[in-house]
């Protein structure tokens, strides 16, 4: 007595179009991350949206943590050896910027605080877009 199990896959050949959607997949992560000519020397600009606005650069790594004023209250920024970035403790009261953690990259937010630090990564690219 034979089951009727129905066919997982439509046709013969849809394992070669499941490998070829993979090996393009691979292909295409492999380039986004070799491509990468992205630099980060610990440069960020930290926006204080108090009134009146407040920006400060840093142009390089600090070797001491900075607190910076923001809405509710002092914020500390620290960079570590591997010179990433982080917020380390905030007044703001749900914490989400120092769960955030460390970063080389991206920026960090707090909302409450009104502080927004930014990374300053060297692409050595002038001109991100071009528009008409």
């Amino acid at each position: 007595m034979k089951d009727n199990i129905p066919p997982i896959f439509a046709g013969k050949h849809d394992w070669l179009i499941l490998l070829a959607l993979l090996a393009v997949s691979l292909l295409a992560w492999a380039g986004h991350h070799h491509g990468r000519s992205d630099s980060f020397n610990g440069a960020c600009r930290v926006r204080i949206l108090t009134e009146p606005p407040q920006e400060l650069v840093f142009n390089q790594a600090q070797p001491r943590p900075v607190e910076v004023k923001g809405r509710t209250g002092l914020a500390v920024i620290e960079w570590g050896s591997d010179k990433r970035i982080r917020i380390s403790s905030s007044a703001c009261p749900c914490k989400t910027c120092v769960n955030m953690g460390w970063t080389d990259s991206s920026s960090l937010i707090c909302v409450p605080n009104g502080i927004i630090v930014e990374p300053l990564v060297n692409t050595g690219q002038k001109v991100d877009a071009v528009t008409r």
